[in-house]
Formats: C-alpha cells, sequence, structure tokens
C-alpha cells in the first residue's frame, strides 16, 4: 500500500467513525464516476473532477424530523426550505468536509436551501449514491430501501475531489412480489415499473384541506405524503403527526 493510499484510508476511517457519532447513523461511498456530465450539471462544471460521493443517511423515527419549513408562504418565494431532518444531518455534512478540507481535499455539500444566493444546479441522485454505497436497495416506491430501516431514511450528500475507497453495492432486494406502496399510492404515481413524477408533484402539492396529501400545519410549515412509507413492510413505521402517543 502506497503512502497516498493509507492517508485515504485514514481520512475514510475518520469520515465513517461519524456514522452513530453525529447526526447520520449511516455513511457510505459512492465513486464520482457512477454520476453522468448531465447529472452533475452545473455543479460539475463549477467544481471540477469529482472522485467521490460521501452520502450520510439519517434514520427517521419522529414524523416531526419531516415537517418541512419554508421562509415563506410558496416554495418559489422563499430564501429557505428545508425539514429538520435535513438541517440535522447538515451538520454531519459539515463535519465530513472539514475532514476532507484538513487533508488538503476539495469538497463542499450540494445544497438545496438557497439562503438568496444562486446555486449549482445538478440532477445528482442521493438514492443512487445511497444504493451505490451500499446503504440499500431501490424499491417499487423508487425509495431507498435500507434491509432494516426501510425507506425511513433522509439523506444528505457531500462531493470530493477525493479518490476514496468506495463501497460495494448490497444484493439486499427488498420487494419481489411487494405492491404495497404501489397499491397505497392515492396519486397513482406507482407501477410495477416506473415512478411518475410529476403525478407525484401534483399529488403532493400543498392544498389547505385536512384531507390533503399535502398539508400547512403552520403558516410556513407543512408534511406532505408519505403513504408509500408507511405501505412498506421493513422497517418501524413512524406516528402519524399528531397522533396521541405516550412515553414508553
Amino acid at each position: 500500500m502506497s503512502q497516498a493510499e493509507g492517508t485515504l484510508n485514514v481520512v475514510t476511517a475518520r469520515i465513517k467513525s461519524l456514522a452513530g457519532a453525529s447526526t447520520a447513523d449511516l455513511i457510505g461511498i459512492a465513486p464520482g464516476s457512477a454520476f453522468s456530465t448531465q447529472e452533475l450539471g452545473e455543479l460539475g462544471r463549477r467544481f471540477g473532477a469529482l472522485r467521490s460521493v460521501v452520502i450520510l443517511a439519517q434514520r427517521i423515527v419522529d414524523p416531526v424530523q419531516l415537517v418541512r419549513f419554508y421562509s415563506a408562504g410558496l416554495y418559489r418565494d422563499s430564501r429557505v426550505a428545508a425539514s429538520l431532518a435535513d438541517a440535522m444531518l447538515r451538520d454531519a455534512c459539515w463535519r465530513v468536509v472539514e475532514i476532507l478540507r484538513e487533508a488538503g481535499h476539495r469538497a463542499v455539500i450540494p445544497r438545496n436551501q438557497r439562503y438568496g444566493v444562486a446555486e449549482p444546479r445538478h440532477n445528482l441522485s442521493y438514492k443512487k449514491a445511497g444504493v451505490l454505497a451500499g446503504l440499500g436497495a431501490f424499491g417499487k416506491s423508487q425509495l431507498l430501501i435500507h434491509p432494516e430501516w426501510g425507506p425511513w431514511l433522509w439523506l444528505r450528500t457531500v462531493v470530493t475531489d477525493a479518490p476514496l475507497p468506495p463501497d460495494t453495492p448490497t444484493d439486499f432486494t427488498p420487494c419481489e412480489d411487494c405492491r404495497r406502496c404501489v397499491e397505497a399510492c392515492s396519486g397513482g404515481a406507482l407501477s410495477h415499473s416506473q415512478f411518475d413524477r410529476e403525478a407525484c408533484e401534483r399529488f403532493c402539492a400543498v392544498r389547505d384541506a385536512p384531507t390533503s396529501a399535502a398539508r400547512r400545519i403552520s403558516p410556513l410549515g407543512t408534511i406532505t405524503c408519505d403513504e408509500c412509507m408507511r405501505a412498506c413492510p421493513i422497517g418501524t413505521v413512524p406516528p402519524r403527526l399528531g397522533e396521541d402517543f405516550r412515553a414508553s
């Protein structure tokens, strides 16, 4: 093993040690070469050579993690659009960035929070990175399915020019003949072989009605449809927001 390889292994071990010791419960590494120029978009053009994608996952155990806050009544007018899970996981992302930069590498977090500035656009799929890094497999719901936690994960990534040793995809096959998520999708976005993103987005558009798939729960807070996740037989399903519960 060369000195450079040894250094990269040390950096990788430091990054992986954050899993369970930070706001990230799982951390994996996918090869940057698996993502096309089209997927990387403006992010790739600005960043340059991208060698690795670090994928971080936080387990969803409470519905409050998924409540989305917008800084204005409409998404297009919002300077900030984020969930609690997103904000929490971003802390672990910054710790990964610090480790990589301390080792002399470039690293950034592909962001979806705008803070009033133009950000590089990209089509980098966090779910694809999770599959490549062995965190789970694609389900019929088109979500990343973890072998133990099912679809209840929030994902974020860090991209870097460091050629970190990538993880290996799992041979886990979660769905087989199961169609529960397909049958649970009232928006008609799922079939046995494909996902209609536009149908999902139309159905999950925020409407101020108690029976909406997505609903406003405060002046600037919303929660969206999660029926395909709740239908999955893998993992522990969190209670619905507002359900009565008693701490054990």
